[in-house]
C-alpha cells in the first residue's frame, strides 16, 4: 500500500474549487516526519488569473495557511512556524495532489506517497479537545465505514426532502471517541433533536435512539 498523508476537508467540498482541485478547497492535517517531529499542515487553493481575461481562471495555486512544529506548547502556531519561500510556493506549486506531496516531501522531510482528503464523514478531525491535536498516524481509513455513513446521510437526506423541505439542514457526524457512533441533529421551529446512531451494526435503523446532547439546545 502506498504511504499516504490524510487529510480532514476544512471547506465546502461542494465548491467549484473543490471540484476542479482534490476535493476541498481547504484542507488541514497533522503528522510526524522522518525525524519523528510532530507537524500541523493547513492549506487552501489560492486563484490566478488570465492577465487578458481576469474572470478566467489560470490555475489554483498551494496556498499554505498554517505549518508548524506541535510541541505542546498553547501558542505553536506563532512560535514554533516552520518558515518556507512564499513566492517559490505560488510560481511553482499548484494545489494539486502532486504538488502538495512534493512541497511536504521537499520542506517537511517526508516520503509520503501520495495524499488522500477525507470526506465530510471520513471521520478525521485535526483539532481535538484542549488545543490537542489528532495525529493522522492514529486514523484508521475504513472505506466500508464511511460508505454506511454516507448512506445514512442520503437516508435523511431524502426524508427531509419528503417532509418538503426544499433545502434539508440536518447535521450529521461521527463521534470524536467512538468510530461506529453517529450523532444527528435535526433542526425544527424553535428547537432541536438529538439522535445517536450505530454503524456497527447489521441493521443501523434499529439503533437510532434520542439522546440528550447538553448542546445546541437539546
Amino acid at each position: 500500500m502506498k504511504k499516504t498523508l490524510y487529510f480532514e476537508g476544512a471547506g465546502w467540498a461542494e465548491a467549484d474549487t473543490s471540484k476542479n482541485t482534490i476535493g476541498n478547497c481547504r484542507v488541514r492535517t497533522a503528522f510526524i516526519n522522518n525525524e519523528g517531529r510532530k507537524i500541523y499542515f493547513e492549506a487552501s487553493a489560492a486563484t490566478i488569473y488570465n492577465e487578458k481575461n481576469k474572470k478566467e481562471i489560470e490555475r489554483y495555486w498551494l496556498y499554505i495557511n498554517h505549518v508548524f512544529y506541535i510541541t505542546g506548547d498553547e501558542d505553536d502556531c506563532n512560535n514554533n512556524r516552520i518558515k518556507f519561500d512564499w513566492q517559490d510556493l505560488r510560481e511553482n506549486y499548484n494545489y494539486s495532489k502532486e504538488d502538495i506531496t512534493k512541497w511536504i516531501n521537499k520542506n517537511l522531510n517526508c516520503n509520503f506517497e501520495t495524499i488522500k482528503v477525507l470526506p465530510d464523514l471520513g471521520g478525521y478531525s485535526v483539532h481535538g479537545e484542549n488545543r490537542t491535536y489528532n495525529m493522522m498516524e492514529d486514523y484508521n481509513y475504513n472505506p466500508e465505514l464511511i460508505r454506511i455513513r454516507e448512506e445514512i446521510e442520503k437516508h435523511f437526506y431524502e426524508f427531509e426532502k419528503s417532509e418538503g423541505k426544499e433545502y434539508p439542514n440536518f447535521s450529521l457526524w461521527v463521534d470524536a471517541e467512538d468510530i461506529h457512533l453517529l450523532h444527528l441533529l435535526r433542526h425544527f421551529n424553535g428547537y432541536n433533536k438529538h439522535w445517536s446512531i450505530r454503524t456497527d451494526t447489521n441493521s443501523w435503523e434499529d439503533t437510532i435512539t434520542e439522546t440528550i446532547l447538553g448542546k445546541y439546545a437539546c
